[in-house]
Parts: structure tokens; sequence; C-alpha cells
């Protein structure tokens, strides 16, 4: 995997974490201010290594972690979706 691909990969989660946070808002206060949060996907356990790899790269002294594990990740939410050009 490159990085462009664990990008994407990574961005599409975060996409969805993001969803599922305003879905259950509750879940952030859980999260400590300036945490760095590290996606442990398990349906990708490649992914999951190298991000695990690059949290130790990133994190700063005594910076809280928190891992995300994430069994698995369903299609887009969206749904009954239109555009309307003008």
């Amino acid at each position: 995997m490159n990085t462009q691909e664990m990008f994407f990969k990574n961005q599409e989660i975060s996409t969805e974490f993001d969803l599922y946070l305003l879905d259950h808002p509750e879940v952030t206060d859980r999260i400590p201010d300036g945490a760095l949060v590290v996606f442990l996907p398990e349906f990708d356990k490649e992914l999951a290594k190298k991000n695990r790899a690059l949290a130790v790269k990133l994190r700063e002294k005594g910076q809280p972690v928190v891992y995300v594990k994430v069994k698995r990740m369903t299609a887009s939410r969206l749904e009954g979706l239109s555009l309307e050009v003008a």
C-alpha cells in the first residue's frame, strides 16, 4: 500500500467517523482535547498496522492517543440524492 492509498483509505474512514460522531455526540466526550486519533480498521489489517506505526512517529510527548477500532464499514450513507444544476 502506497502513501496515496493509505491517505484515501484513512480519509474515507475519517469521513464516516465524523458522521458517526454527529449521530453519537456523547462519544466526543471520551476524546481528550489535543488527542491523536488513530484508526485501526479490523477489515484492513495492513492499514491498521501502518496507522499504528505512523502514530508512534507523530505522537508528541504526553499527547493522549485514541485508537478507534472499526469492525466494518458499509457503503455511503447518502440516500435519495439529486442534483439540480442551474
